[in-house]
């Protein structure tokens, strides 16, 4: 039991940064089973509750079909929680078994709004009733070709790049130094426990070409580079990165080259999406010139990247599909089950901006 647990901590070391997430607390979490389930909503919802340390399934979950190679998972005889069809989202007991009702009817990208209402409802455990509140963007089928760099393919880009796949990008540049780590796997949902010690672009390579045989992929395993806006001619460039110094790279290439892009940024349970283009006050405008990146680790939770994820692929798509977009910033809390819209100004003084109105 003992090797148990601490194989747990490892795995989840990453979220055990998070404010309120503790040992113990994780322990609890993964007493929690989950048995059979019905639709492609529910199988999502519970993912990314796995993946968030409810670990335990019946001999009834359809693991095969959902993480079949999450080391995690513990078989156990009883369910303790149930998933129902539902006019609100709403989570209560009922004879020592936690039910939680959502609408079976929305979208995919709703299912880390859902996971994250769970997760913290196990922090306060009080029966409570969420309304469902309406998203600006939605992933959607690509109805217009175009050619999408991808730059990090960790928790932000892992759903990206499946989410954007799967609904018919089928021209990807994907821009990837690093290697596969075992407290990677709880959230970065592209690798599993037999990639762990393999540089992600590899493993991209391998996957890529066995399950999207149609595609034509590039991978790099190098950090990015600026001149990759001019040889790569990507249509849109995707910022799915962890640290400053390289959203300024993207920012400053993709203003002075023409490249719209879009760029997310997560930590704990919040995070802001963006889609920006020679319109719209920059990165830059937005953060500050001075940003500068530490060595400490943050705390992240699988669906929060998720979703910061999800919301990139829709504003992708959203672009390649001729979309109108107002250049504001989408800001969200899912502890708080808050969503804003964020306006920003363009900077008199901004070096970027200026340099693309030449």
């Amino acid at each position: 039991m003992d090797i148990e647990r601490e194989f747990l901590f490892r795995w989840y070391e990453r979220q055990l940064l998070v404010e309120g997430v503790t040992r113990s607390f994780l322990l609890r979490l993964s007493e929690e089973t989950f048995g059979g389930l019905s639709g492609k909503m529910e199988e999502m919802v519970a993912e990314l509750l796995i993946r968030s340390g409810l670990s335990g399934i019946t001999r009834d979950f359809p693991r095969q079909r959902i993480l079949p190679f999450y080391s995690p998972l513990i078989y156990r005889q009883k369910e303790t929680m149930e998933f129902r069809d539902g006019d609100e989202i709403r989570i209560s007991e009922d004879d020592g078994k936690k039910i939680v009702s959502f609408p079976h009817t929305l979208p995919i990208i709703f299912s880390p709004v859902i996971a994250g209402i769970v997760f913290f409802w196990f922090m306060n455990e009080v029966s409570s009733t969420t309304s469902v509140k309406g998203l600006p963007v939605n992933p959607e089928k690509i109805s217009r070709k175009g050619r999408v760099m991808v730059v990090g393919a960790g928790g932000l880009g892992s759903p990206l790049i499946k989410t954007l796949l799967d609904n018919g990008i089928d021209d990807i540049c994907i821009i990837e130094p690093g290697k596969v780590k075992l407290n990677n796997l709880h959230r970065q949902i592209l690798y599993d426990y037999g990639d762990v010690g393999l540089s992600k672009a590899s493993v991209l390579e391998r996957k890529l070409s066995t399950y999207y045989g149609g595609v034509r992929a590039k991978v790099y395993e190098r950090e990015f580079d600026p001149v990759s806006i001019k040889s790569e001619r990507p249509d849109i460039v995707v910022s799915c990165v962890d640290n400053f110094e390289t959203r300024y790279l993207i920012n400053d290439a993709c203003y002075r080259n023409g490249i719209p892009f879009v760029d997310s940024g997560v930590e704990g349970s919040s995070g802001y999406v963006m889609l920006r283009d020679r319109s719209t006050p920059c990165y830059r405008c937005f953060m500050g010139d001075n940003r500068i990146d530490t060595e400490a680790s943050r705390g992240i939770l699988a669906f929060t990247t998720y979703f910061g994820g999800l919301l990139e692929a829709a504003l992708v798509t959203s672009y390649l599909n001729n979309r109108n977009y107002e250049g504001k910033i989408f800001w969200f809390d899912l502890k708080k089950h808050r969503f804003e819209e964020i306006t920003v100004e363009r900077r008199e003084d901004c070096p970027v901006c200026s340099l693309a109105k030449r």
